[in-house]
């Protein structure tokens, strides 16, 4: 009968095996969540691209309902994307969700609050462009369109890169190192995608924004808490680090070197 039972050491190593199958379950979706996140960032950055010289159409309308679904549809999207991920991490951090690590910790706190401010900045800009638009050409050079264009390009991007910026800094502070590690072929595919998403994101606030200097930064600060986290040999080892770091770190050095060679605030093209 006691050859039958399970030693200490057997039922020691059936826990640690639990114990590996529940970490891996609890950290491979982090890979995915952070691939949904890049994903929705670049469709966004697409269809902006492609609407930016759109006509403005007849009538009392700004944009068409194509655009104004899109404009809604996309930032939501990314917000979705953006929270998944941070709920993603959190679990796989803890092992499971709880109300204090979501809510109430001081992660929790910067992210949400990071997230409203961006989401408040998209909207002043997005109402304040839409207003533009749609004003008259004799208005088009006043003092009222003049005020329009603040809300639109100053406090719009600002708020926006601004909660961005404290959503990001969240987490890489909760996530980094919690996923498993890339390798091969997901480690350029992550490294392209931070180019595309994170780098193109603050050059594109940092110039068309007119905040130069603070874009730059906040790519410092993001990048130093990166590499504060995980050595510069295993950032792009992790899925976090791979997707944050490589581009903040060339958007980073694509404005101070536009900056120089333009001898001061550069100008979107």
């Amino acid at each position: 009968m006691a050859a039958l039972l399970p030693t200490y050491g057997e039922r020691r190593s059936g826990e640690d095996v639990r114990a590996n199958v529940a970490q891996i379950r609890a950290t491979a979706p982090v890979a995915r969540s952070v691939f949904w996140v890049m994903i929705s960032l670049l469709a966004w950055e697409i269809f902006q691209g492609v609407r930016a010289g759109a006509a403005v159409p007849s009538g009392s309308w700004s944009h068409t309902p194509f655009d104004l679904v899109f404009l809604i549809l996309l930032p939501a999207l990314c917000a979705f994307a953006f929270t998944r991920l941070f709920l993603v991490l959190t679990q796989s951090n803890r092992g499971t969700l709880n109300v204090y690590s979501v809510i109430s910790s001081p992660y929790a706190w910067m992210f949400w609050v990071g997230l409203a401010i961006g989401l408040c900045g998209y909207g002043i800009h997005t109402a304040a462009h839409s207003l533009y638009r749609a004003m008259p050409e004799v208005l088009a050079r006043g003092e009222f369109a003049a005020k329009i264009q603040f809300l639109d390009v100053r406090v719009g991007y600002l708020l926006l890169g601004f909660g961005f910026f404290l959503a990001t800094i969240a987490i890489i502070l909760v996530g980094q190192g919690a996923g498993q590690r890339l390798s091969g072929g997901e480690r350029v595919l992550f490294g392209l995608g931070s180019l595309a998403t994170y780098g193109f994101v603050i050059v594109y606030l940092g110039v068309a924004g007119g905040q130069i200097i603070a874009a730059i930064a906040a790519s410092i600060v993001i990048v130093a808490v990166s590499l504060r986290i995980l050595p510069p040999s295993e950032v792009t080892h992790d899925p976090i680090g791979a997707f944050i770091t490589p581009g903040t770190l060339a958007a980073g050095l694509t404005l101070v070197v536009w900056t120089v060679v333009v001898g001061g605030q550069p100008t979107w093209p």
